[in-house]
């Protein structure tokens, strides 16, 4: 009985709970439990994908910001200053209208209206009438002007022939060869007799009878500009003398208006027209029957007058009342404190007229801004006293502006860059 206990006690003590850990093992484990503690890393934080690609798109869309900035919106802006005086007009000034250097040249401007009334009629009056026109006469010549005396003759194709009754000068040619432009002058011409045989249609062509012989006779034309008409002989209506004054006077109010503001409408840009120099001419009066007792009395007038070129004017200030001018091209700024008159004495008919002129006027002087726009393409800021340089005297100063601000240099797109020109220093 003792043995099977001792037996029992000893499977006690060997039980599983009761063995020991060989020290070699506990220390291995005690190892491995301190390297747990000790030599586990941290997890680093990593910035999520998302992120990522929102930055991404962030500079990318920076990047393409600068880009359109840098090139669809950039652009440049150049204010020019030009240089200005302020001057005392000179007392007077020679023109003639085909000019040599350093005199103003003049041109003419000539218009013709025509106006028509009824009146009464009683009866039938003999009568016999001149036919008359306005003729645009023309020298090819040569560039000196030729001066045609009262009742010079101008001879139609048929051999009729017709006169001036006051003396004109028509202006000399211009250019040479194939682009050469002939001087041309306004006249009013009557016929030689009277008659209808000598009225004529517009666009006749006309010679000068005094030049055979010479070589002016074929470079000297003239050309009716209307019809050359009222030529009568003959019974017509007889109309009393204070209807005819009548008819007359307000034939001639009429056409003294209608002519002046047509020659007005007909000067072109850039030009002034010379206040005094029109002159109103009026042709003979025709008469036409109509019915019920009345006839049709019909008119003509040609308003002629001076008119200059607005560069030639300046220029020709400029050179009298600027130092150094040196012929540079120049317009007027404030033209409205002048005072432009022909002198009382001087006659259109002569050639070269005289003008008077009062107060001061502003001069600017031009440049050619499509070269200067040329010569900007492309260039640094910092050059830019020297690009202007071959533009004065015209231009005193410049400022720039150029898009975006840190852009140091002109677009290369011309069509990008805009010049504007400022009145003020």
């Amino acid at each position: 009985m003792r043995d099977i206990r001792n037996s029992h006690e000893d499977a006690g003590e060997k039980s599983i709970r009761n063995i020991p850990l060989h020290r070699r093992a506990k220390h291995a484990a005690d190892h491995s439990h301190h390297d747990d503690i000790v030599d586990i890393p941290r997890r680093r934080h990593r910035m999520p994908k998302k992120l990522w690609l929102i930055a991404l798109g962030v500079v990318a869309v920076c990047a393409i910001f600068g880009i359109l900035i840098s090139t669809v919106f950039a652009g440049a802006t150049i204010t020019v200053y030009p240089r200005t005086e302020t001057i005392t007009l000179p007392a007077s000034l020679l023109a003639e209208p085909n000019a040599p250097v350093g005199v103003l040249p003049y041109q003419t401007v000539s218009v013709t209206r025509s106006a028509s009334v009824s009146v009464p009629a009683s009866g039938t009056k003999m009568v016999s009438r001149p036919a008359s026109g306005v003729l645009t006469i023309s020298n090819s010549f040569s560039s000196a002007s030729q001066r045609l005396i009262a009742n010079t003759r101008f001879e139609a194709e048929d051999g009729k022939i017709y006169r001036i009754r006051d003396s004109v000068t028509v202006p000399g040619a211009t250019g040479t060869g194939p682009a050469q432009k002939p001087g041309t002058v306004s006249a009013t011409v009557y016929a030689d007799s009277p008659g209808p045989g000598y009225n004529k249609s517009a666009g006749e062509t006309f010679t000068i009878p005094g030049f055979k012989g010479s070589p002016r006779y074929s470079k000297f034309s003239a050309k009716s500009d209307g019809a050359i008409s009222g030529g009568f002989t003959g019974d017509e209506p007889a109309i009393a003398d204070s209807d005819l004054a009548a008819a007359k006077t307000s034939l001639q109010q009429k056409l003294d208006s209608d002519v002046r503001a047509a020659a007005t409408a007909e000067i072109p840009d850039g030009f002034i027209a010379i206040p005094g120099t029109l002159e109103v001419s009026f042709m003979g009066l025709t008469q036409t029957p109509a019915s019920d007792k009345t006839t049709t009395i019909s008119q003509s007038a040609t308003a002629t007058g001076v008119i200059v070129r607005q560069s030639n004017l300046a220029s020709a200030i400029a050179r009298s009342e600027v130092d150094q001018y040196q012929g540079e091209a120049v317009l007027f700024g404030d033209a409205s404190t002048m005072d432009i008159s022909i002198e009382p004495n001087s006659k259109r008919q002569d050639g070269a007229i005289t003008l008077a002129l009062k107060g001061k006027a502003v001069l600017v002087w031009q440049f050619d801004k499509s070269a200067l726009l040329q010569a900007l393409v492309g260039k640094g800021r910092a050059e830019l006293e020297d690009l202007i340089k071959p533009f004065q005297p015209a231009i005193d100063k410049a400022d720039v502006s150029i898009r975006p601000f840190w852009q140091g240099k002109f677009p290369s797109d011309a069509t990008k860059i805009t010049i504007k020109v400022s009145s003020g220093k």
